[in-house]
C-alpha cells in the first residue's frame, strides 16, 4: 500500500510539474495587424467598390521567429471606422460585406457621413465567425480579406480605418 501511494504521489509530482513547466514555456504576443484603406471613386466612376487587405502574422517579429510554436490565435477586436468623408450628405455604401478566409460576413448599409461625423465603430462578426478566422490563421500565419460594396453617388473619398487585434500563443516546448 505505501509503494502504491508512494508511486502515486511521484506519477502527481510529475504530472503537475509539467504543467508549471507548460506555462513557463508559453507566451502571448498580442498586436494590431489593422490599417487604413483610402477609397476615392471619381464622379461617374464605378459605384462598385472592392478592395483587398492582408494580415500577417509573420509582421510581427516575435512571430516570425516562433511561427513553428504557434499555439493558438485569438482575434480579440475586429472592427472599422469610415473617416475623412467627402462627398454627398446622403452618400450611402450598401450592400458592404468583409470576405475571410471562405467567410463572407453582411456589415449592411452605411450612412457615410453620419458614421464619419459620429465616429462610428463598426464590430464585425460574431464569436464564431473570429474563431474561424483564428483557426484559419493559426494553420496560415496570413490571411486576406476583401471589402465590398455599393455607393449610391460619386464621387466620393473617404478612409476605412481597419482594426484587427490580434493575439498569438506560443509555446516553444
Amino acid at each position: 500500500m505505501k509503494l502504491k501511494l508512494s508511486y502515486l504521489f511521484l506519477v502527481l509530482t510529475i504530472f503537475l510539474s509539467c504543467d508549471e513547466l507548460d506555462k513557463l514555456t508559453e507566451f502571448d504576443v498580442s498586436d494590431n495587424y489593422g490599417t487604413t484603406l483610402n477609397v476615392a471613386v471619381p464622379e461617374g466612376g464605378s459605384m462598385s467598390w472592392s478592395e483587398n487587405i492582408t494580415v500577417n502574422l509573420a509582421s510581427n517579429n516575435q512571430v516570425q521567429e516562433n511561427l513553428e510554436y504557434i499555439q493558438d490565435v485569438t482575434i480579440t477586436n475586429l472592427s472599422f471606422e469610415i473617416d475623412n468623408y467627402v462627398g454627398a450628405a446622403d452618400g450611402k455604401l450598401s450592400n458592404a460585406t468583409i470576405s475571410i478566409a471562405g467567410n463572407t460576413i453582411s456589415i449592411g448599409s452605411i450612412d457615410l457621413k453620419a458614421a464619419d461625423d459620429s465616429n462610428q465603430i463598426f464590430s464585425i462578426g460574431t464569436a464564431e465567425q473570429l474563431a474561424l478566422i483564428a483557426a484559419y490563421l493559426k494553420n496560415e500565419q496570413r490571411v486576406t480579406a476583401t471589402l465590398s460594396g455599393t455607393l449610391n453617388t460619386t464621387p466620393v473619398n473617404f478612409d476605412v480605418n481597419i482594426d484587427v487585434e490580434v493575439t498569438v500563443t506560443i509555446d516553444v516546448i
